[in-house]
């Protein structure tokens, strides 16, 4: 059962009887249906229904030629916000459930995120139509978080951490397209950021010095432990459960965010300025271009 249920307000489904009855009012009610070629003889299918503003379910499975529909799996999810970016993403199939993750290649890092819209990218490899550049939206479900307080900067200097930022994401970007002697710069300035870490460590508490991060957590490899700095907060709530849920859009590395927590499992207030830390599975939208 997919522990994330939580991060859209279905916190009280413990059981499979609960979560069938869940999967077939998605069957029967989908707001949104996506079919894409899968054989000659058969079609991906994926259903998606709301829940609130922003947060749903999403059931994909396979059909045959006479119109049977069997699911195979689910997922909840956040939509995408107003954040896309173009990159280089490399889908690769996953192993346990049809579906496929994307990696974003940051050289010091390689960003993993659960692919949500998979029927379309399912027919994008039917087609044989996979770009190497998609159109990319980040967004995150996380089952626990608190609020930290932001750190001591002035505007200056977030503005100077920020362009520091897009400088090295230029760079980054050069490399991938063959800029080989930026490498050096990059490993080099990763090298000084941990020594100019590990120097303060010896006074400083670790959440006093860091402001964004995105640390792999536990086996999955696309669960972080993301900390991020909050730009907009807005409210949904479950139409069925009534549960109340956050949306926060969170300024993580060279990323904006859209995550969706309970408000039962956030600790603290959540304001534009301070700092997000929370266990979050990330996920994501691609699109060619």
């Amino acid at each position: 059962m997919n522990s994330y249920l939580s991060a859209i307000g279905f916190s009280k489904i413990k059981s499979l009887h609960q979560l069938d009855l869940l999967h077939r009012d998605v069957m029967k009610n989908p707001d949104h249906r996506t079919v894409t070629g899968y054989s000659l003889s058969h079609s991906y299918v994926q259903l998606d229904k709301a829940y609130g503003s922003g947060i749903g379910l999403s059931l994909v499975g396979e059909m045959d030629s006479s119109g049977s529909f069997l699911a195979e799996h689910a997922f909840p999810y956040i939509a995408p916000g107003p954040y896309a970016f173009t990159d280089d993403v490399i889908l690769e199939e996953r192993v346990s459930v049809t579906g496929f993750s994307g990696v974003l290649d940051n050289v010091n890092l390689s960003v993993i995120f659960y692919v949500q819209n998979i029927a379309y990218v399912n027919g994008l490899i039917w087609n044989n139509r996979v770009p190497n550049k998609m159109r990319v939206s980040l967004n995150g479900l996380s089952i626990g978080g608190s609020i930290l307080i932001p750190l001591n900067k002035t505007e200056q200097e977030r503005e100077y951490d920020l362009d520091k930022r897009r400088e090295e994401m230029k760079a980054i970007r050069d490399f991938r397209n063959g800029n080989d002697s930026i490498y050096d710069l990059l490993l080099l300035k990763d090298m000084d950021r941990k020594d100019t870490v590990d120097r303060r460590l010896q006074t400083e508490d670790v959440l006093s010095i860091v402001d964004t991060s995105l640390i792999p957590y536990g086996t999955e490899c696309d669960i972080f432990d993301l900390i991020g700095t909050i730009v907009a907060v807005n409210e949904t709530e479950n139409s069925r459960t009534r549960e109340q849920i956050y949306i926060l859009d969170i300024e993580c590395l060279y990323y904006i965010i859209r995550i969706a927590i309970n408000k039962e499992k956030l600790i603290g207030e959540p304001v534009r300025g301070r700092r997000f830390r929370g266990i979050t599975w990330l996920q994501g939208t691609v699109l060619a271009e």
